[in-house]
């Protein structure tokens, strides 16, 4: 019976390190500085989400700090059009308060891949976004995409846009579902 009480003190402590894990938590669209707040969060790991856009030289940078979505932990998506990048990193870390890392991003090698892909971005309507441009792929932006998006951000009209670009992987796979400062996006289509 000892041994029983034992036991469950081990697995109850266990489970209450598990559930108390802490997190640094930020939300700050198109800064890279905010207050930090703390997040109780279930499991040991916590993330930093960065994220950067680049628009005719016109840059936003974004950073989002909260408990690990193991599903983009690691990933680096990449997306580029004419003149615009988009791109974002997430790291994850494992223990109480392990985020906090300051913005960064891996900058994505410039050099042509030999892919072309057309380049297109249209606004107001979700169909597809025609255009006789095409661009040189770079890096690890080996497939060319097309996407048609609704979003809302706050305090704005809701968004239609249709792209067409070069993507990497990580862009493709995870459909930048997680853009910082979107409050909802729906996705009506996406072929990489």
């Amino acid at each position: 019976m000892k041994n029983l009480v034992v036991l469950l003190y081990v697995i109850s402590a266990l489970v209450v390190s598990v559930l108390s894990n802490e997190c640094y938590y930020v939300f700050s669209p198109n800064s890279t500085t905010s207050e930090e707040s703390k997040i109780e969060c279930i499991g040991d790991r916590c993330m930093s989400a960065f994220q950067y856009a680049n628009s005719d030289g016109n840059t936003i940078k974004s950073l989002f700090k909260n408990c690990a979505n193991e599903s983009l932990c690691g990933t680096y998506g990449s997306i580029a059009l004419e003149n615009f990048i988009f791109s974002y990193f997430v790291h994850c870390c494992d223990g109480n308060l392990c985020n906090t890392e300051k913005y960064e991003r891996p900058e994505e090698d410039p050099t042509p891949n030999g892919k072309k892909c057309p380049s297109a971005y249209c606004t107001g309507n979700l169909e597809e976004c025609k255009s006789e441009k095409e661009m040189n792929c770079t890096g690890s932006m080996d497939r060319c995409f097309e996407f048609r998006v609704e979003e809302d951000h706050p305090g704005e009209p809701t968004r239609n846009s249709s792209v067409k670009g070069c993507a990497n992987s990580d862009g493709c796979k995870h459909n930048f579902d997680g853009t910082i400062g979107v409050t909802a996006s729906r996705k009506t289509y996406l072929r990489c």
